[in-house]
């Protein structure tokens, strides 16, 4: 075999791995997202059931670092390393510094917060009733149990575009909701909970992928994820509120926790469609 032959197999062959490695980057991109109001969520509720002087001044004290050190650090790094290699016009700064610095603060103050509200969940103390789920545990099982399904069919969606993944890439995203439910020891109410949604967000995201591989295909299925929920919410709500005024004994899908949880579940599904990006065969050399 000649050496330009094996050179050619060799930069195929790194080019499918480049591109398998971009999918699954960016479907544990989407599944992170997912999985991180909850999480944020969980955390705040710990961090601010226990206010104390000491926390909040150390967060202010982090935050003024990050306002006038590491911020103007990072933002002339941009601005020498950016693809035009200017730095910020003189309109940028006709706001005036007091603005500017109150931008930074804030967004400094809430980036801190979010950060020590995520380790005040991860090292909380209490434990479960059989004294084994520590908080860091929680935090993981937490994570990974909302990441399953959403990487799952993110997966489902890239392999549709490649004969030989369509198949199998599809059965474990409609499986998904399945498997989360047997892992993470889920009632059978939250499996079809889950499992019915889900199912029409793979199967109505496949038409937004098709024939479209840019860089926005993933954002195009986000209104797909917000509406489907929004819709399946919605009748959950009325089909509870029925079964309760018809005093029925049906089973009822949501509690008021369950129905926030699930609602923070989806928005940061729709979320991580719009921030991450689609890998395109083309800039990964995939054949």
């Amino acid at each position: 075999m000649s050496s330009t032959r094996v050179q050619s197999l060799w930069s195929r062959s790194l080019g499918r791995v480049s591109a398998g490695t971009a999918f699954l980057i960016c479907a544990l991109w989407i599944s992170i997202c997912a999985a991180a109001p909850e999480f944020i969520w969980r955390g705040l509720e710990i961090f601010l059931s226990h206010p104390s002087w000491a926390n909040l001044l150390s967060v202010l004290l982090i935050a003024l670092i990050l306002v006038f050190f590491i911020e103007p650090i990072m933002e002339r790094i941009r601005d020498r390393l950016g693809p035009r290699g200017q730095p910020a016009t003189a309109g940028a700064n006709s706001r005036g510094v007091l603005f500017s610095v109150g931008v930074s603060l804030a967004f400094a103050l809430t980036s801190v917060s979010l950060h020590e509200a995520m380790l005040a969940f991860v090292s909380d103390q209490g434990v479960s009733s059989a004294g084994t789920v520590t908080g860091l545990n929680a935090g993981i099982r937490l994570t990974a149990a909302w990441a399953i399904v959403p990487f799952c069919v993110a997966l489902a969606w890239q392999g549709a575009r490649h004969r030989w993944f369509v198949m199998p890439t599809g059965l474990i995203g409609a499986a998904s909701p399945f498997i989360a439910g047997l892992l993470f020891d889920w009632d059978i109410k939250t499996i079809v909970a889950t499992a019915i949604p889900c199912l029409l967000i793979q199967f109505l995201g496949y038409r937004r992928l098709t024939g479209f591989p840019d860089d926005g295909a993933f954002a195009r299925c986000a209104p797909v994820v917000a509406g489907v929920a929004a819709a399946w919410l919605l009748a959950a709500l009325i089909f509870d509120a029925v079964a309760t005024a018809l005093h029925a004994d049906w089973p009822r899908l949501y509690s008021l926790h369950d129905l926030l949880v699930d609602a923070r579940f989806y928005l940061g599904w729709a979320l991580g469609l719009v921030l991450a990006p689609f890998p395109s065969d083309r800039k990964q050399g995939a054949a």
